[in-house]
């Protein structure tokens, strides 16, 4: 149950290399919603046709699974802050019937992204972030980021935003407050569906944005910074076949992302009129023209 299709094909994708053939082995039901509000009553559609494992990618679908059912095994495809979340216990035992993968390593993460961002702009001395407070992880990784600016000695201007409508005020209001750049986090009702309209603004901000997730076009972004996410669907495929074969979900550890990609734009970067430091470039997965 995702609010995407595109990971259910790569999830299915896993299966078959496993062994698994559809519609022999399994029989795989999919529900996308379009707001996270909807996601209860998918978890409900879901629930009462007897399934033997929930998949639920996002935090909305992970924390909806969670209220549906604490019989049925639920597997985590891109959960964010599982522990602090209140949706397992640890990541090593995570008890109870949920299991998977998260999306990144919380303040580490947070943390080496404001660096990344102060090695590009060596002058960088406040940012902002934007995020969306409808989001339930959200405030947690703003708290990540307030804990992780002052290690930098760079001041945090928190931004939280609920809609679309929110964003051009909300960009006008850093560069009053002075913002040297931004960081935008990703949400899947908000900053990731409109992140084309929201990197222009920022663009025409004059705001050099590093946008926190990769794996979409994000044009205007200087820099997109974030876990590699595509071998999240064939990896909780490893978790649903293990689930298959007798393991309990509350047994098998919650895995963290092994690889972060770097991506950067040096067309953002000429607009911006921004040198990238070499540094950078050597370490970037990959370099937009």
């Amino acid at each position: 149950m995702s609010h995407d299709g595109s990971a259910g094909r790569e999830f299915l994708a896993a299966m078959k290399q496993l062994g698994y053939a559809e519609r022999r082995d399994f029989v795989y039901d999919e529900r996308l919603w379009e707001r996270q509000e909807q996601a209860a009553g998918l978890v409900r559609e879901l629930i009462a046709l007897k399934p033997d494992v929930l998949i639920a990618p996002g935090p909305p679908s992970i924390l909806a699974a969670k209220a549906g059912t604490e019989r049925v095994p639920i597997v985590m495809m891109y959960s964010a802050e599982p522990v602090e979340m209140g949706i397992v216990r640890s990541l090593n035992r995570p008890g109870g019937n949920i299991t998977g993968l998260t999306w990144d390593h919380g303040f580490e993460t947070a943390l080496k992204a404001l660096e990344l961002l102060k090695e590009t702009l060596p002058r960088l001395r406040r940012v902002a972030l934007l995020w969306d407070a409808t989001d339930s992880v959200h405030p947690i990784y703003a708290r990540h980021f307030e804990k992780g600016a002052p290690q930098l000695r760079l001041a945090l201007l928190s931004v939280p935003v609920r809609e679309l409508a929110d964003v051009e005020p909300a960009l006008t209001r850093m560069k009053s407050e002075k913002a040297d750049a931004l960081v935008i986090l990703p949400s899947g009702q908000l900053t990731v569906p409109h992140r084309v309209q929201i990197l222009e603004t920022a663009m025409q901000a004059g705001l050099p944005t590093l946008y926190a997730y990769v794996g979409r076009d994000a044009p205007n972004a200087l820099l997109q910074y974030g876990p590699d996410l595509s071998a999240m669907p064939r990896r909780a495929a490893t978790y649903v076949d293990r689930i298959f074969k007798g393991a309990k979900p509350g047994d098998i550890p919650v895995e963290q992302p092994d690889k972060y990609d770097l991506i950067v734009d040096l067309g953002a970067a000429r607009k911006l009129g921004i040198r990238v430091p070499r540094s950078i470039l050597m370490r970037a997965d990959g370099v937009i023209e």
